[in-house]
């Protein structure tokens, strides 16, 4: 036994030993092949190198385009009111469905001008009896005038009575005139209860959509209580500010381009249809209306838009193509070349991208050389060679 422990513990040394001897002989392979053990690169060689392709700054022509932010908002937008004071009785519509010009959108409670005008029609049967008790008091009185004027002619009256009776016929012709008077202003007003009672009939002013509806039925309306909002949404606009300097750039009838962050990649086609005629005092700017056409509703009032207006005034400026630009969060830059071909990140300010070119507005200068093709997958620092 005593044997077989001292066999075991001596094995157990030499196994220590022989790892210690690995290590220190490993150790020293590594310090001769230059430390490269482990880095992904060949023992004694240099780092693999990407093959690029450069790009020149060069001038483009440009034409100027101006990029604001605003808000979208509805061509028109109408708050529906009672033209009535009463009960709201019904609405038949409620917020976001569509609505025609002269659908019928609410009914206020007509029951009191119901009344009114029984009473109207009533007041107008009475003046029109009266008409006809004055029309026959005149017919009588003519009749006896001519049969006066008989007896007059042949002495048989005197003057006096003449007189009387055509006096008389002027009387009845007065009363008869003024019963005639009594039914057209009795009928002026059934028309009037009439149209008050149409008027308790609400209808959309416009085609839209319902914005906003303030009301259910049993509320009190009046003239100057809102029910709901009518929102015209097949076209919109926009009003943004262009700073003073730029005022001599833009012109109505200048298209534009809107986009949305719903819809990043959908470029919307408007028109710059007015512009103030005064600065504002504070920004220094004038307020720049947009329309913006919106046959299929996809764009909703109250969405910030970017909108560049086009106003194609030619200018020169140093450009990049597309593929070179990089963004490092809200920076831009590409990647230009050490005199060892390794790459190192250079910062830039750029103004407008059209298609595969990009405006530089600060960092570069005209002939510098810039990565062009390959430069996004790049890091800063990589080796790279050329075709």
């Amino acid at each position: 036994m005593k044997k077989l422990l001292l066999i075991l513990f001596v094995g157990m040394f030499l196994a220590i030993l022989g790892f210690r001897l690995y290590q220190e002989l490993s150790g020293d392979e590594v310090a001769a092949g230059g430390g490269n053990f482990g880095s992904g690169r060949p023992f004694g060689g240099e780092a693999p190198s990407m093959l690029v392709d450069m790009a020149v700054v060069q001038p483009h022509r440009f034409e100027t385009t101006l990029e604001v932010l605003g808000e979208l908002e509805p061509q028109a937008e109408v708050a529906v009111m009672s033209r009535v004071s009463g009960r709201l009785q019904q609405v038949l519509v409620d917020r976001g469905e569509a609505v025609e010009e002269g659908q019928l959108l609410a009914v206020v409670d007509d029951v009191d001008l119901q009344q009114q005008i029984h009473r109207a029609e009533a007041a107008i049967a009475i003046a029109r009896a009266g008409v006809s008790r004055e029309q026959a008091t005149s017919r009588n009185l003519l009749i006896q005038v001519e049969r006066y004027r008989d007896l007059h002619r042949e002495a048989l009256i005197s003057t006096q009575e003449m007189e009387e009776l055509e006096s008389r016929v002027s009387v009845a012709q007065a009363q008869l005139e003024l019963a005639m008077a009594q039914v057209q202003q009795a009928e002026a007003s059934l028309r009037e209860l009439r149209v008050q009672q149409e008027q308790t009939r609400i209808y959309s002013p416009l085609e839209g959509f319902v914005g906003t509806r303030y009301l259910d039925p049993g509320a009190l309306v009046s003239p100057s209580v809102s029910i709901m909002s009518v929102l015209h949404v097949s076209r919109l606009k926009t009003v943004v500010p262009v700073a003073e300097r730029e005022i001599q750039q833009i012109r109505v009838g200048l298209p534009a381009e809107i986009t949305v962050d719903a819809y990043p990649d959908q470029i919307y086609k408007g028109t710059l249809t007015r512009i103030t005629p005064f600065l504002n005092p504070e920004t220094r700017s004038v307020d720049v209306e947009i329309e913006i056409a919106n046959p299929h509703h996809t764009l909703k009032p109250g969405m910030f838009a970017r909108v560049q207006i086009d106003a194609r005034i030619p200018r020169e400026a140093l450009s990049i193509p597309r593929s070179a630009l990089l963004t490092r969060g809200i920076q831009k830059g590409v990647y230009m070349l050490n005199e060892d071909m390794t790459t190192v990140f250079q910062s830039i300010q750029i103004g407008q991208i059209k298609g595969d070119v990009v405006e530089v507005v600060e960092g570069l200068k005209e002939g510098d050389e810039i990565v062009s093709a390959g430069a996004q997958s790049l890091n800063e620092g990589d080796l790279v060679r050329l075709p």
